[in-house]
């Protein structure tokens, strides 16, 4: 009888798992994502500021779904001045949270950072916040991607210290390859 009971209640759990994976739809956030797949070139300047002089920077950046088009693989090879940071590499996820109804981004990179940042899309435009720490200061970053047309977006990146006053840090365009 226990026998029976355990059995009969596997199968339940059995099947309910298999019914939740079949329903399980990406949503229409994470559909918006779809616009940056495949690969990017991006030419851009990083400004002068307190990082030094700045300079060009450029970066080829492919993105693809992870099974199920729930979140969004980005591989990057990037250039920039060696004062910035140099040259390197950076993986990351995207997605949205439902629960949190915002866009994530976790990015992890050769220079040994993890930035953690949150999304919004309105119309053509995805702005992300995220915040990091230089030197014992915390510097807030928005970076703004504007949609231009369905191969190329404009980048922008700026940093503040009080979340009041911006400073430009880097702008460009991406183009799809």
């Amino acid at each position: 009888m226990i026998r029976k009971t355990i059995l009969a209640a596997a199968f339940v759990l059995l099947a309910l798992s298999a019914f939740a994976q079949m329903s399980q739809q990406p949503g229409p956030e994470a559909k918006k994502l779809d616009y940056f797949v495949g690969t990017w070139a991006y030419e851009g300047a990083i400004g002068q500021g307190p990082w030094g002089a700045g300079g060009k920077f450029t970066s080829t950046i492919t993105n693809d779904w992870l099974p199920g088009n729930f979140f969004l693989h980005t591989q990057s090879d990037f250039k920039m001045p060696t004062e910035v940071g140099g040259d390197g590499k950076s993986t990351s996820i995207t997605g949205y949270d439902s629960q949190q109804n915002t866009y994530t981004r976790d990015e992890f990179n050769s220079h040994g950072d993890h930035i953690s940042s949150k999304g919004t899309f309105t119309a053509d435009t995805w702005t992300w916040s995220s915040s990091r720490n230089y030197g014992g200061t915390e510097v807030q970053i928005r970076t703004t991607v504007k949609q231009l047309s369905p191969t190329s977006y404009n980048l922008k990146v700026e940093t503040s210290i009080d979340g009041t006053t911006w400073m430009p840090f880097m702008e460009g365009k991406a183009t799809r390859k």
